[in-house]
């Protein structure tokens, strides 16, 4: 009878303190990062497939990559902060969570984007191999889908996965700082952002991770796939209040207490 109440007690606190709304909110939420997560445990699997073929290794003329090569040299265009693709999606996603309500949209718009682009990037590297810029370069290593492979494997994979990290990022950045009182902060952000996000791509065609042919397309379809509403139907929708909500969950005590005062 105990376990009854219990069980009873939890339930009807479950129902006081969780609306309908917030529940579809989570549900879209997990259902879209379990399919981003699949997307990159098939993505890195593919890598290793792909890059293990057998093909002719010698790199393909890039005639941006000669003409930067004229004008500039890495040590001078590649000053400065350099943040991973890795640090730059926490830093991302960091400062949409900053942003309240809107700023949880746009990553949920966000990612959506990068489920839909990097899952087209697998079958355009699977259809036609290109061999990387990176002459000597030779992946002989076991495939192993457990083992994350960041830089790639051995073969240029069209388009760039990096420049979807990069694109996202300052498309974010760039909306989400209009809401800004602060002239500083809305146009200095997405300028400092922007100026980073061209500097890393210019890094990336003189470091030969990737030709500029790879960076060009992966900013096209990234911009292409934001704009195209068809796309992020059934997005999960920040239910109002949602800060409010979590707040009343987590310490439901306090929040009495507040509201009693």
């Amino acid at each position: 009878m105990q376990r009854y109440f219990s069980f009873r007690f939890i339930k009807n606190q479950y129902k006081l303190r969780v609306s309908y709304e917030l529940q579809i909110y989570v549900l879209k939420s997990l259902r879209d990062l379990l399919f981003l997560a699949m997307e990159f445990f098939i993505e890195n699997t593919s890598v290793q497939v792909i890059s293990s073929v057998k093909h002719d290794r010698t790199p393909l003329r890039d005639l941006a990559y000669e003409y930067l090569k004229k004008i500039t040299s890495r040590k001078q265009i590649c000053m400065g902060i350099k943040l991973s693709v890795e640090n730059l999606a926490i830093i991302w996603v960091f400062f949409c969570f900053l942003n309240g309500s809107k700023g949880l949209t746009i990553v949920q718009k966000g990612a959506r984007c990068l489920i839909i682009a990097r899952t087209l990037r697998i079958f355009l590297f699977s259809m036609t191999i290109l061999p990387s810029p990176k002459p000597f370069c030779n992946f002989t290593d076991p495939i192993n889908p457990f083992k994350v492979l960041v830089g790639g494997a051995c073969n240029d994979l069209l388009y760039s996965g990096h420049v979807t990290i990069y694109t996202l990022t300052a498309i974010s950045f760039t909306i989400l700082s209009r809401q800004y009182s602060s002239r500083i902060l809305r146009y200095g952000l997405p300028i400092l952002i922007w100026f980073h996000i061209i500097q890393r791509i210019i890094c990336t065609i003189l470091e030969r991770h990737h030709y500029s042919i790879d960076m060009f397309l992966g900013f096209i379809v990234t911009s292409l796939i934001w704009e195209c509403k068809p796309l992020h139907i059934d997005l999960p929708v920040v239910p109002q209040n949602l800060f409010l909500h979590l707040k009343q969950l987590v310490f439901p005590k306090y929040h009495l207490t507040v509201k009693e005062v």
